[in-house]
Order: C-alpha cells, then sequence, then structure tokens
C-alpha cells in the first residue's frame, strides 16, 4: 500500500471530526446569542447594558393575577373635637378640662384588584378598589359640680355657654381606586424592586352630627350642629415595592408611594336651636378646589408559593398599612362674635388631616 492510501484514512477522519466540531461550534455560537440577547438590554442611546432578572411570578398560563385584601384599619380624623369637660360650673378661671372627640373607631374593610403581566419587557399592569366605612357614637356628661364646653357652633344666636350633655357622632366612607404600571425585578441575590406609577383617584366622605342639651343654660332645649365635608380628587401617583427574599419562599416587605390630588370639597355646616328652630338656624356652603397630597406606607411579611405544576402562583402577607391625607377635612365652625354684635357669626375652617392605619391580609393569584 502506498504512502497515500496509508493517510487517507486519518485525513478522512479528521474531516468528519472537523465538520462536526463546526456544527457544534456553530451550535454553541447560536446558544451564546441567545443567552447575551437575555441579559442584556439596549437603550435610546444605543448602547447596551445588563438587564435585570424579573422577580414576578412567571407561570405557565394566561399571565393573569387577581388579588383581595382584608383591612382591619383605625381612622383618625382631626377637627372632630365636640367638648370639653372640666370641674366648675361654668367658666371659672383658671380654667382646667379635658377635650373630647369623635374619632371612629377599628372597622373592617376590602381591597379587590386585577392585574395582567406583559411579556414584552417584563411590565405588569395593575388596578385595584379600596373601600373602608367607619362610625362612632360618643356621650359625655358634665361632673356633678362640672360642665360640659361645646367646641361645635358658638354663634351668638344660640346663647349658650355650658351644657350638662353633649354628644357626637363621626360616619367616614374611604373609597379608593388605583391604577399602576409597574415592573418587578432584582437588583441584588435576595433583593427586589417594583418601581411604578400611574392614577389614583378618592372618594372621602366625612359627617359629624353633635347634640348639646341640658344645663343652666339650655334646660330642656338643645342646640344640633352638622357637618358634612365631602372630598373627590384625581392625580398622579409613584411609589415602590420591595421585597427582602428570605428562604423557603418567606420574605420581609416594605411599599413606599405618594400622589397629589386635584379635587372638589363639598361644605356644609348646619346649626339649629331647638327654640324657635325654623328662624334660630345657620346653613353654611362652603365648597371649593384644591390639591390635596397624600402618602402610603406598608411593611410586613410575605409567602409565595408556585401550585400546579408551576401553572399557577399564590402570594400570601401580612402587614401594617399606613395613609396620610394632608387637610383632608375642610368643615366649618362658626365663631362667637359676641351677644351684642352689630354684625353675623364669622366662621373659621377645621383644614386638619386624615390618617389611616391597620392591619392588611393580603392573597394574590397568578393564573
Amino acid at each position: 500500500m502506498s504512502c497515500l492510501g496509508k493517510l487517507s484514512l486519518p485525513i478522512a477522519t479528521l474531516s468528519v471530526a472537523a465538520v462536526f466540531a463546526g456544527h457544534d461550534m456553530d451550535s454553541r455560537v447560536r446558544e451564546l446569542e441567545k443567552e447575551m440577547k437575555e441579559v442584556r438590554t439596549g437603550n435610546p442611546a444605543k448602547s447596551f447594558g445588563a438587564n435585570t432578572a424579573p422577580a414576578r411570578a412567571e407561570v405557565n398560563g394566561t399571565d393573569f393575577f387577581l388579588s383581595f385584601d382584608v383591612l382591619y384599619w383605625q381612622a383618625k380624623l382631626g377637627g372632630t373635637e365636640y367638648c370639653y369637660t372640666n370641674g366648675n360650673s361654668g367658666i371659672i378661671m383658671p380654667e382646667r378640662g379635658s377635650v373630647h372627640d369623635a374619632n371612629p373607631e377599628w372597622d373592617w374593610g376590602f381591597r379587590v384588584g386585577g392585574g395582567y403581566n406583559f411579556e414584552h419587557g417584563q411590565w405588569d399592569i395593575y388596578a385595584n378598589y379600596t373601600y373602608f366605612s367607619s362610625n362612632h357614637n360618643t356621650l359625655k356628661a358634665g361632673a356633678p359640680t362640672g360642665s360640659v364646653m361645646p367646641l361645635k357652633g358658638g354663634s351668638a344666636v344660640h346663647n349658650y355657654t355650658s351644657a350638662a350633655k353633649a354628644s357626637s357622632q363621626v360616619n367616614l366612607n374611604f373609597d379608593r381606586i388605583d391604577l399602576e404600571l409597574g415592573r418587578d425585578f432584582f437588583v441584588a441575590e435576595y433583593l427586589s424592586f417594583r418601581p411604578h406609577f400611574g392614577l389614583m383617584t378618592a372618594w372621602i366622605d366625612a359627617k359629624q352630627s353633635t347634640r348639646y342639651s341640658g344645663g343652666d343654660n339650655l334646660g330642656y332645649n338643645y342646640v344640633y350642629i352638622k357637618d358634612v365635608n365631602d372630598f373627590w380628587g384625581i392625580g398622579p401617583r409613584a411609589g415602590v415595592n420591595s421585597k427582602w427574599h428570605l428562604a423557603n419562599g418567606f420574605s420581609i416587605f416594605g411599599n413606599a408611594a405618594t400622589a397629589l390630588t386635584y379635587g372638589n370639597f363639598n361644605v356644609h355646616h348646619k346649626e339649629n336651636y331647638s327654640v324657635n328652630s325654623s328662624t334660630n338656624a345657620i346653613h353654611l356652603n362652603g365648597g371649593f378646589h384644591r390639591f390635596v397630597p397624600t402618602t402610603q406606607l406598608q411593611l410586613g411579611f410575605a409567602y409565595d408559593q408556585y401550585v400546579a405544576d408551576d401553572k399557577q402562583h399564590i402570594s400570601l402577607s401580612l402587614g401594617w398599612d399606613i395613609q396620610y391625607w394632608w387637610n383632608v377635612n375642610q368643615s366649618l365652625n362658626t365663631v362667637h362674635t359676641g351677644l351684642n354684635a352689630d354684625h353675623g357669626p364669622t366662621y373659621e375652617r377645621a383644614s386638619e388631616d386624615l390618617s389611616l392605619q391597620g392591619i392588611t391580609l393580603h392573597f394574590m393569584w397568578c393564573f
């Protein structure tokens, strides 16, 4: 056998190996290019950078998700002080006493929402509706040697300075709708952020009814005062949600958001004196428009778990929820101008804040 014949078999073997190696190299290059596309992203400046890994639930379903929250909150509305009690019969200086308000107590509410996870850019859209309502009745009576001093009303037409009893009721209704666009992604191995922005609208209706009766000044008569402060506003909202991932699906979350709403105040103030109630009455309307800022904070623990062969995902969290609304109570109050004043009573606005705080149990289902 010639030398050429002896070399033909090794050459053929090397040729076949080179062909297969070339195919394997092409496959590896294509796989590497695919992985690079997954971890890099472009921008309007036509440069490239690292892409952040999504932190949202990835399920083999329709990418829709639903949420439901159970709320146990307490409302605190400024400007509901209606009387103070002292140990004197009337006003005797130096004056000492205790101020009493009619703030709503702890009550139940709910929040329901739904959204969709977009494939492009791993963005999501989420809308939710919050409902909370609370009311509170309170009654204060003067001590045997004390008095109840009114803090509502006080116009000259009523001609009273103290009472034996004072009662007040506050009804608060809170409705809110949030629409937000956000993206949930990891910024570290165990830390994820979800910045979001959108719109928020809210209806806050507060009513306070107060009654003073008895004592040396009123006797069997009474003074009835009703304040109505209804607010509706809409405006932009932005915030960020954060989550520290622990182990086995458990995590700690902290969320913060703020909004600036512009809306309408529908304000009414009424006073009626039981003596000649048709003429001894005051009706004031004080509606106007104004910006109202608000902020929301949440902190708590969460648990996440995939179910149904990773086709669904559930999330359960328990946290403390705080909302604060600045100057949302713009109720009116008449100011005593003296029995012999030549003009009618003047008025002042409460310009007080509203806080909502309490426990929120949150459930989310992705499918």
